[in-house]
């Protein structure tokens, strides 16, 4: 099989070769979808190239702001505060489809209690992060990856539209049995019954991720 046929078959949960591998924060030359920071040339082997894309809490988190306290101590403030955040990630979306990208790794913060309660998450952030990804839902390849440890809250998330569905089985403790209970269609993890076998590159990748930036909040 090429690897567009490898790809569009494990989408549609069909008969495939082997089990396509996707790598983020890694280089695999061998990949059949790679996962880049920020679009850096095109390639031209037939493999797909998707970009990573915090969504806006994960944004949050980067900038170092409390996005549940901005929503306890005045509502209105934090909501918009939220908004600059969701038209950033829209912004970020959009640049990297313009310029070639196939799609989007769509790496989703907060659905879990590390960040959020069910409350917080589904009260605040859920629906925007709906309102991104139905956006885009006509690019080619996305990557709906949910970024945490135990007790994530795959429920909540497993309807969101994109062409697979993604998750730390490691850190989580979740095999893809226990997702595809909740989620219809394609997964990507670790574990070898996934769809698409995911590679993630660099062990502690979450303390990284969500370490603020020197980047001086603006919450006004």
């Amino acid at each position: 099989m090429t690897v567009p046929e490898r790809v569009s078959a494990a989408v549609k949960m069909s008969e495939v070769d082997r089990c396509p591998t996707l790598v983020w924060l890694a280089q695999d030359s061998d990949a059949e979808i790679s996962v880049v920071s920020e679009l850096g040339g095109a390639v031209s082997d037939g493999r797909l190239v998707i970009v990573d894309i915090a969504n806006p809490f994960g944004l949050a988190l980067g900038k170092g702001l409390d996005l549940n306290k901005a929503m306890k101590d005045d509502p209105s403030v934090g909501a918009l505060v939220l908004d600059g955040l969701v038209d950033e990630v829209r912004g970020r979306i959009r640049a990297s489809l313009d310029s070639g990208a196939d799609g989007i790794f769509y790496r989703l913060h907060g659905a879990s209690p590390r960040h959020c309660t069910p409350m917080e998450y589904g009260g605040y952030y859920l629906e925007r992060d709906r309102e991104l990804l139905t956006e885009v839902a006509g690019a080619a390849f996305n990557v709906v990856f949910v970024a945490g440890r135990e007790d994530l809250y795959v429920d909540f998330v497993s309807d969101l539209p994109a062409q697979v569905f993604a998750w730390d089985a490691e850190l989580s403790r979740l095999d893809a049995s226990d997702v595809r209970k909740v989620r219809r269609g394609a997964v990507a993890s670790s574990d070898p019954t996934s769809d698409f076998l995911l590679t993630i590159g660099k062990p502690n990748y979450l303390e990284t991720l969500e370490q603020p930036s020197q980047e001086q909040p603006n919450i006004g």
